[in-house]
């Protein structure tokens, strides 16, 4: 009876793993998050962040750039200010899981400033401003 038991469990494993390997995590990216994000700030003038519902990608300059899929996110709410704490874990190829800390203040159409350069904000891009990047492109 016991034999037949773990043969059927076993059975059971075995005919749902195909369905949970296959299933990919979903990753709740708040929408004013997701776009393109630029400085004005003359060291960055060529770099730029954008954040998609599924990966981050990041300008290195000179029309180049890094693209890597998010594993997750992770929320923190400052309770002293109107501003939230995100860090977007994503991975390299090689496998490498990495953290980029951020916080977004939703006042004058959203702002964010890295964790660790808060005197910098970064503010994203309108549609109309790509339309005419690539007008002049």
């Amino acid at each position: 009876m016991k034999g037949r038991k773990g043969l059927v469990v076993l059975i059971l494993i075995l005919s749902l793993s195909p369905f949970q390997c296959g299933r990919k995590a979903t990753i709740s990216i708040p929408e004013e998050l997701i776009g393109v994000w630029k400085t004005t700030a003359p060291p960055y003038a060529d770099r730029f962040f954008e954040i998609k519902t599924d990966e981050v990608v990041f300008g290195t300059g000179e029309e180049t750039f890094d693209t890597y899929p998010i594993t997750k996110i992770k929320t923190e709410k400052d309770p002293k200010e109107q501003r939230t704490l995100y860090t977007l874990y994503y991975r390299s190829i090689e496998g490498q899981e990495y953290q980029f800390s951020f916080y977004y203040d939703p006042e004058n159409h959203g702002t964010i400033r890295f964790k660790n350069q808060k005197e910098m904000a970064w503010t994203k891009k309108e549609a109309s401003d790509e339309k005419s990047d690539d007008q002049t492109s």
